[in-house]
């Protein structure tokens, strides 16, 4: 917990932005292994709305490119 909220919230912000240009399986599989590690994160500080706004996320990422059929 060395990393500062405000650190972390910057960092979902980036993450949010760039999931609007995923076309790759392999980008999607790095960016949700990051979005996991912040939600523990999230979690660690108590911070529900942003674990849940991370959660969501991953979840659009996945139904928006249809990856939920495909095995890693």
């Amino acid at each position: 917990m060395n990393t500062t909220l405000s650190a972390l919230k910057k960092k979902l912000y980036e993450l949010q932005v760039r999931s609007k240009g995923l076309y790759t399986f392999e980008e999607y599989k790095d960016m949700r292994n990051v979005l996991q590690t912040l939600r523990m994160r999230f979690a660690a500080y108590e911070e529900w709305d942003l674990y849940q706004h991370a959660t969501d996320l991953m979840v659009s990422m996945l139904f928006k490119n249809n990856w939920n059929g495909r095995l890693d």
